[in-house]
């Protein structure tokens, strides 16, 4: 699994969500005697939403499971926070890059992003072939441990200059290309009419 992760304990809530789920189809299945409470089996919907005893036994029911299936889509944003938008494709990355992936041809992953609260996607993907050249290329892990550490002024000044560009038009942006990774693209101008131009760091 690899999920949207604004932070790693939401991820382990929603892992345990979807055992509920599983749970809820299959009530009759003996699997379930002994570790799942009288007191939660019945529980009505909206309940269930809120119910803090539930959430702790689920995610106490998956504990193991999750180590091995999730816990390595959440290292690299364990480093990284939210990303929003990108955050379910570096766990999807991060899954890929903290597995053995002699094993993952043929194996499925499911990718769920939670949305903004009225919306979620829950979908799958199928590994065909050798990933491994995505991942070396990528080489995520080693890249997080290259980063350059700053200071919070030089992060406001960021901050500063990036208000002062919104919306922009005739725009050429300000800022060290070479602190960038080799490979990276990177946006050169914006013209009068809001074309954008990009290069690529050599």
């Amino acid at each position: 699994m690899a999920f949207h992760t604004p932070n790693c304990k939401l991820v382990s809530k929603s892992y345990g969500r979807l055992a509920y789920n599983d749970f809820l189809r299959s009530k009759t299945n003996p699997a379930w005697d002994g570790i799942v409470p009288a007191g939660l089996r019945e529980l009505n919907y909206e309940d269930s939403l809120t119910n803090k005893e539930l959430e702790k036994t689920f995610i106490g029911i998956t504990k193991k499971r999750f180590a091995a299936r999730v816990q390595p889509c959440i290292e690299a944003p364990s480093i990284c926070g939210n990303m929003y938008t990108a955050s379910t494709y570096c766990s999807l990355i991060s899954l890929l890059s903290n597995i053995d992936l002699s094993s993952a041809v043929g194996k499925r992953i499911g990718l769920f992003s939670y949305g903004s609260g009225i919306a979620s996607t829950l979908f799958t993907i199928r590994v065909v072939g050798d990933v491994q050249p995505i991942v070396k290329a990528i080489d995520l892990m080693a890249r997080l441990e290259k980063r350059r550490v700053t200071g919070p002024e030089e992060y406001e000044a960021a901050c500063a200059l990036r208000e002062k560009a919104y919306g922009a038009s005739d725009y050429t942006p300000k800022g060290d290309v070479d602190s960038l990774f080799p490979g990276t693209y990177y946006l050169e101008k914006i013209d009068e009419m809001y074309r954008r131009s990009y290069s690529i760091r050599q």
